[in-house]
């Protein structure tokens, strides 16, 4: 049953964003790489946070692993299972994907970040500090800039 209300009012919080996107004349994309973003990585960030400071010798190595582990859980499992039941209900033809350059530009920037994290951090000897810290927030600063840019209209790349 809590299953259920949880989709009930998720599918109603998204509602109620994109009504909020309409009457104040922001598009869906930008409530989506900033409001919901933001919004549904919150309880990991503090939660995060929590046990890294307070999590004893291994807080920080749980912390970081629940940073990789919970996206990619959520990218493995939350779009493979939709995609295999579309697939299924689609079957025997095939699902296209529709064409999309900011889904490319996403996933692109994704595995900076993860090359990033990957190449800086052994050669740190897996030593958090600011290097890797400041490189992985000027990716996304980075990400945000230029896909906001491109929504209002600043920045044109095709």
């Amino acid at each position: 049953m809590s299953v259920t209300w949880t989709y009930i009012i998720a599918q109603e919080l998204v509602s109620l964003l994109i009504s909020l996107g309409n009457i104040f004349g922001i598009s869906p994309s930008v409530l989506g790489l900033t409001v919901l973003a933001w919004g549904n990585s919150l309880g990991d960030l503090i939660a995060n946070v929590t046990v890294a400071v307070h999590g004893g010798n291994d807080g920080a190595q749980i912390a970081l692993s629940g940073c990789y582990a919970g996206p990619l859980f959520n990218t493995v499992i939350g779009l493979g299972v939709p995609l295999v039941i579309t697939s299924l209900a689609e079957y025997p033809g095939v699902y296209i994907i529709p064409s999309d350059n900011s889904l490319l530009e996403t996933l692109g920037f994704l595995m900076v970040g993860l090359l990033w994290a990957l190449v800086i951090m052994p050669k740190k000897k897996m030593r958090l500090d600011r290097l890797v810290g400041g490189g992985l927030l000027a990716i996304y600063l980075c990400f945000l800039f230029l896909r906001l840019a491109r929504v209002f209209g600043v920045l044109d790349i095709d």
